[in-house]
């Protein structure tokens, strides 16, 4: 009896320690929601005051949440915050603080319209039967398998998207093989597929954070205008990526062809999802009139709700369930998602602090080529990143910069030089999310599987851009 009266007097107690954190965790969702809701009335208006009530919605998430906030993302926050503050002490134009609040919010809205998507897919059974079916492929198909999916589930889920695919991939090798050197080189080239399909999303991804960032910075350019220049660098990206490795060593043994007669309908179908995407997101724009941003916070959630109900999910694990999840996911990143608006805006508010004229003043005296300063922007962003300055802040800076100070550099090149300085920063720099992933995944250092694997490849990649580049410079 008295151990039944312990046990029993022990589980609310427990209940009650985890109650107050459940109950911040759902505030901090809705939170999240409501403001994406003011930033969709932003988008679709066009009237940045719904910037400004995004802005004090999700600020009461650094608030609530100020405990579980990483040091990192509140000195950011702090910064951006004396900045703002300088800015419109000394005669800084309100509209242009409205303007970087409206395009920094997008992110977090972004994420949240995410969420809802990845609860939908991510443990969703087509999802899982290609993670097995790509992973599972004998080493002749495995890289361009491994790529092409890294890149789907990199675009439908993002970073959990390369969390799951590189962990079945490493359950799988190390279920082949007990030989530490096999290991270590199926390992790496099971990286370099993974990462160079996940990483080529940032340099052409119309619902990635990079490119939602950067293009609306750039007058009279959008997506559209850029997206030919994107799908070839990512064509470059993995083409390159596949060269290294076909050179690289590759132990021998034996295959184990994977067979599961439905997987090419579920890779159709996860096709499917992500064409309508942006099929239908462009169809709004074009229709009725709402920037491609906007369209993109509508159509995300429609069809996570759609994929739902097509699944035909058994009963309780419909759309109630979907959202439920999604909310639940929603307050376990807070830090994350305030790191990312944090940084987008601190990046976007000294775009209006920097003094641009004497950059334009600058240049003007030496009509240096454009490849000039697409190495400049190329260097910068990816020696920054080194030492934990987000591309995030240099690439918004540079592009907002060279786009004030009238810089005579095309806007395509532009943009594709900051999303190569990115890209590059992302697979090999230590601070990144994909690396330190990596690391956790593989039990290697940073330093290996980020430099040492990657250092050649991003090399390559950077100097055959760069080549392009001043050839494209001739051409002008």
């Amino acid at each position: 009896m008295k151990n039944k009266k312990t046990s029993g007097s022990a589980s609310p107690c427990h209940r009650d320690a985890r109650a107050p954190r459940a109950s911040q965790s759902s505030a901090q969702a809705w939170v999240f929601v409501f403001a994406t809701l003011a930033t969709l009335a932003d988008r679709v208006t066009g009237i940045h005051v719904w910037s400004l009530l995004s802005l004090a919605i999700i600020s009461v998430s650094f608030i609530i949440s100020w405990r579980e906030i990483s040091k990192v993302t509140l000195v950011i926050a702090a910064v951006g915050l004396v900045t703002t503050i300088g800015f419109l002490a000394t005669g800084g134009d309100i509209e242009a603080f409205m303007l970087a609040a409206s395009r920094a919010l997008f992110l977090p809205a972004l994420l949240t319209a995410m969420a809802i998507l990845q609860a939908a897919t991510k443990t969703s059974a087509p999802v899982m039967r290609v993670a097995g079916f790509v992973v599972e492929q004998p080493p002749g198909r495995r890289f361009g398998m491994l790529a092409f999916a890294g890149h789907l589930f990199g675009i439908l889920l993002n970073i959990g998207g390369f969390r799951l695919l590189l962990g079945l991939a490493v359950d799988h090798c190390h279920r082949m093989s007990d030989d530490p050197r096999v290991r270590l080189i199926q390992e790496r080239r099971i990286l370099g597929a993974i990462i160079a399909g996940f990483g080529a999303t940032i340099l052409w991804s119309p619902i990635g954070v990079a490119i939602n960032l950067i293009i609306p910075l750039v007058d009279d350019f959008d997506w559209f205008d850029y997206a030919p220049y994107g799908l070839a660098a990512t064509i470059v990206f993995v083409g390159l990526q596949f060269c290294l490795d076909r050179l690289g060593p590759r132990p021998k043994g034996r295959t184990y062809p994977a067979k599961s007669p439905y997987v090419l309908l579920d890779i159709l179908r996860l096709l499917a999802l992500l064409v309508g995407i942006m099929g239908f997101s462009m169809l709004v724009d074009l229709v009725l009139a709402i920037p491609l941003q906007g369209a993109l916070l509508i159509v995300i959630p429609s069809a996570a709700i759609i994929w739902r109900i097509a699944e035909r999910p058994a009963s309780g694990a419909g759309v109630g369930s979907l959202m439920r999840t999604a909310l639940s996911s929603l307050g376990g990143p807070v830090n994350e998602i305030c790191l990312i608006l944090a940084t987008g805006f601190l990046g976007l508010i000294l775009v209006e602090v920097v003094p641009t004229q004497f950059l334009e003043a600058f240049f003007a005296n030496f009509a240096l080529p454009a490849v000039v300063y697409a190495i400049f922007i190329v260097v910068v962003i990816f020696g920054l990143s080194m030492v934990a300055i987000s591309p995030m802040i240099t690439g918004t800076l540079l592009v907002g910069a060279f786009v004030d100070a009238n810089i005579d550099m095309p806007a395509p090149m532009l943009i594709l030089a900051t999303l190569t300085g990115w890209a590059s920063s992302m697979v090999i720099s230590p601070v990144t999310a994909t690396v330190a992933i990596t690391s956790a995944e593989l039990k290697q250092p940073a330093s290996v599987v980020g430099l040492k694997w990657n250092g050649v490849f991003v090399l390559c990649f950077a100097a055959l851009l760069l080549a392009i580049f001043a050839t494209w410079s001739l051409l002008l």
